[in-house]
């Protein structure tokens, strides 16, 4: 662990002064983690032949990262926010319904056209190394890179190695990590046309400065406020205990509800309500003054960081050269599924007032991790004032437990595939899509 630790500091390091005299990864808004994870991809596939001995614990420490660091994510989204007053259930339930349908549009339409990307174009090409004789595995592959990231690659790895399929793993670690970098860059690109249609509100206030990285040196500011004295307690080491505690209580959580309802729900989802716990308590017990938001939020960015380049680092590459055509084909159609999603179906089915906000969160997780999403939403919300941050996140609990590394991820869609065939399962997923989208042209009525 120390030296993954050491290694994805230096890469982070190298990537940001790569950055920073590269124009055209300025100008493309890459950021730093993704340039360095790069770099570390490049050294690992090196030093695995070299040394795999030293080389691939390392690589095995860093392909669990992603799945931890989330969680940190999730945690201080509540937390780094004040309380607010509850609002009526009313106006909560309807678009949080209406985010949870998307969710689902997003997530079974990904299994739908990778399906029909493997039926009516990879297998009748015969594009090696299947040459026409495609896993039945491989249509899931966007979802599960896409909608899933990381850590249901892993999850349905295992699932299809249990039925005798291997390589599952690598193929979805691929998909991830390209869904990851497409993530950010497209999503710049369509919150740079959303800035110049005014597709949200204060679109005008938004500047998107080329920068590189470097500017802090002429331009300091401050990170965080010192709410505990120093003397008694470093104040940044609370705040990192608050989100500490945060992800405790989810994993409490998480335990507790494995153990007596369901095992297999993500712990994001309970690092997520632990955070809003800790608040509330904090709050209740007249201490709330004492939780930084500034503070959180650039330890929760820290987790982003380490969690990207972690990622990208730790991609296994051989076996993905090999079938890159296919793999192409099921990118191309997630990449158009996805820009669909975002610009035509969610300014239909989510809220008006804040489509755009809440459907670039949904494209961010949708190509790449919900960190992405709310990277780039912070671009155009800053402090989440919109509400869409609030919706997707309590919109949660009616999609992440089925879709996007859920039960039907992990378990329906895998008996589904072996027991009725590629052709079958993506006909009865579209027709999937379609009734979900007639329920979510039903609830945008009148609103």
């Amino acid at each position: 662990m120390i030296s993954a630790l050491l290694l994805t500091s230096a890469l982070l390091f190298a990537g940001l002064l790569v950055r920073a005299r590269l124009r055209i990864l300025q100008v493309l808004y890459i950021p730093a983690a993704i340039t360095g994870g790069l770099i570390g991809l490049a050294i690992l596939q090196y030093a695995t032949r070299a040394a795999p001995t030293l080389t691939l614990p390392i690589v095995d420490e860093l392909r669990g990262w992603p799945g931890i660091l989330i969680s940190v994510v999730f945690a201080g989204l509540f937390l780094d926010k004040p309380a607010k007053p509850a609002k009526p259930i009313r106006q909560v339930i309807r678009p949080v319904v209406r985010q949870a349908n998307m969710v689902w549009v997003i997530s079974i339409g990904q299994v739908a056209i990778g399906l029909l990307a493997v039926w009516l174009i990879i297998e009748p090409l015969r594009l090696p190394p299947f040459n026409g004789d495609v896993p039945i595995y491989f249509g899931q592959l966007i979802e599960a890179g896409f909608v899933g990231g990381h850590g249901t690659s892993a999850a349905l790895g295992e699932v299809y190695k249990n039925l005798e399929f291997d390589n599952v793993k690598d193929y979805a670690f691929f998909m991830a990590t390209i869904g990851l970098i497409y993530s950010v860059v497209s999503g710049l690109v369509f919150v740079n046309l959303a800035v110049r249609r005014h597709w949200f509100r204060d679109a005008a206030d938004v500047e998107l400065a080329t920068v590189s990285g470097l500017e802090a040196a002429n331009a300091e500011r401050s990170l965080g406020m010192a709410k505990v004295n120093a003397e008694v307690l470093d104040p940044l080491v609370f705040q990192a205990i608050l989100l500490a505690g945060a992800y405790a209580v989810g994993l409490g959580l998480q335990t507790l509800t494995n153990f007596f309802v369901y095992d297999g729900l993500p712990l994001f989802l309970f690092t997520l309500i632990g955070g809003w716990i800790v608040r509330d308590a904090m709050s209740r017990l007249g201490l709330g003054h004492l939780i930084d938001p500034e503070t959180i939020r650039r330890l929760v960015a820290a987790a982003m960081e380490y969690l990207i380049v972690a990622a990208i680092a730790s991609l296994n590459l051989t076996l993905v050269i090999q079938s890159i055509a296919p793999l192409m084909v099921l990118l191309l159609a997630g990449f158009v599924w996805s820009a669909i999603c975002l610009l035509v179906i969610g300014r239909r089915l989510l809220p008006q007032r804040y489509w755009f906000e809440l459907g670039i969160i949904n494209y961010g997780m949708s190509t790449g991790v919900t960190a992405s999403g709310l990277m780039l939403l912070r671009i155009i919300d800053k402090d989440f004032e919109s509400g869409a941050a609030e919706d997707y996140a309590l919109a949660a609990p009616l999609s992440s437990p089925f879709v996007g590394g859920g039960l039907i991820t992990l378990v329906v869609i895998p008996k589904m595939l072996m027991a009725l065939g590629t052709a079958t399962s993506a006909l009865i997923l579209l027709g999937a899509v379609g009734c979900l989208l007639l329920l979510g042209h039903a609830l945008a009525r009148d609103v």
